[in-house]
């Protein structure tokens, strides 16, 4: 038996911009955008919103661990729990992290963690995304456990994840890079580029390869030193922005990236820039340190992103939630083009926008319930089915 809702006086946050009307959803999908006050049968349950903002799920393509829990550890039930209490921040899909591990352990903690994301019944796990092994700047990763790219790499990553890789960064000036690009790209896995000291000139034969996003933006990405010919020295940075099909993935915390980096960002088509959080465990929690890997202690603290003991960023202690609202406030961009870069620009990354993303018919039900003024997350509603509500919002 199908089940039938109509959510009424709501504000849609769609697309093409925000307007009043009524959301029809059959089971788990979007059947109808109508006006408002259109009759529907008693088969149908109604919802008020009273005014509230409907707006699509949030989608985070780089999460490497949510309050108590570390995707490394690929621990059992974790996903799981970070799937449930990430509705509360907005999230709908979310793409599991895992860093630069001991290659003795990468395949065996991919295979278990894809057996994991198996197991999420909250925001969708989407799959896997591999920041690494592949770098040329490791950052805050393990050094000792950098690889270089090979046909048997890509092959014994694949195999490992059992259809779950979604996304892996890689610095493609690395020799092997193409081949390695071409077999994910063969298996539909999104190739971003970071952790590169990849040469300016050469990114768009980078992109020619495939590859399609870049993993935080601006950051383990080295700046030129300007010589002395009054000449502005092209920059890998620059070289992304230049790149029209390229979607550049960033973390709104205002610590990754200047404020005003972010407001650069905001003005560029809105399915250049999608947020990302680059979590950390203890994300959404309380000031922890813990041992990011062997020997290497971070601290997070709310609002102060994730830290080694000299200063030197890990990660972020964000929400989506936050990103959200911090792009809004920071980059000086509305509602629309905010959407755009949590959810619908990850989704098309993904290669799920006909199914994710947006508020439009025929796609799944997954969006948020925010409050007009504040834009905190009222609601969340999975594929039709309404996972949390604030006690707010009673």
């Amino acid at each position: 038996m199908q089940v039938k809702q109509k959510w009424s006086n709501a504000s849609l946050v769609t697309p093409a911009g925000v307007v009043a009307r009524d959301l029809l959803i059959v089971d788990d999908r979007i059947a109808d955008i109508v006006q408002p006050g259109t009759a529907v049968g008693d088969d149908w349950q109604v919802r008020d919103a009273s005014g509230k903002l409907l707006s699509p799920g949030l989608i985070d393509l780089l999460q490497h661990g949510f309050e108590s829990h570390l995707y490394n550890d690929a621990e059992p039930g974790g996903v799981a729990d970070s799937s449930h209490s990430q509705l509360s921040r907005g999230v709908t899909g979310f793409l599991p992290s895992i860093s630069c591990l001991p290659p003795a352990e990468m395949e065996g903690t991919l295979s278990r963690l894809a057996d994991e994301v198996a197991k999420a019944s909250g925001a969708r796990a989407l799959g896997i995304h591999s920041e690494g092994p592949c770098f040329n700047s490791p950052g805050a990763h393990n050094p000792q456990n950098l690889q270089l790219p090979s046909d048997d790499l890509a092959k014994r990553m694949l195999d490992a994840a059992k259809g779950r890789l979604k996304a892996v960064t890689i610095a493609p000036e690395l020799p092997g890079a193409q081949s390695f690009i071409a077999i994910m790209k063969a298996a539909g896995v999104s190739v971003h580029l970071g952790h590169s000291q990849a040469k300016p000139d050469d990114v768009s034969r980078y992109v020619s390869w495939g590859i399609d996003a870049v993993t935080h933006m601006y950051n383990v990405m080295r700046a030129l030193e300007p010589d002395d010919s009054g000449v502005h020295v092209f920059s890998l940075p620059d070289a992304l922005l230049a790149e029209p099909g390229l979607a550049l993935g960033v973390v709104a915390d205002g610590i990754h990236v200047h404020p005003k980096l972010l407001q650069l960002l905001g003005q560029l088509p809105a399915d250049r820039i999608f947020l990302e959080t680059d979590s950390m465990k203890y994300a959404g929690g309380e000031d922890t340190e813990f041992e990011f890997y062997p020997g290497y202690w971070v601290r997070s603290a709310r609002g102060k992103a994730v830290r080694d003991r000299n200063g030197g960023l890990c990660g972020s202690s964000l929400t989506s939630d936050e990103g959200m609202r911090n792009y809004i406030a920071m980059a000086g961009v509305d509602l629309v083009r905010a959407a755009h870069a949590t959810s619908l620009v990850p989704a098309r990354v993904l290669g799920m926008e006909k199914d994710l993303g947006s508020i439009e018919i025929g796609k799944l039900a997954d969006f948020v319930v925010l409050d007009p003024e504040t834009l905190t997350v009222l609601e969340t509603v999975v594929g039709g089915q309404s996972l949390y509500r604030s006690h707010h919002d009673h």
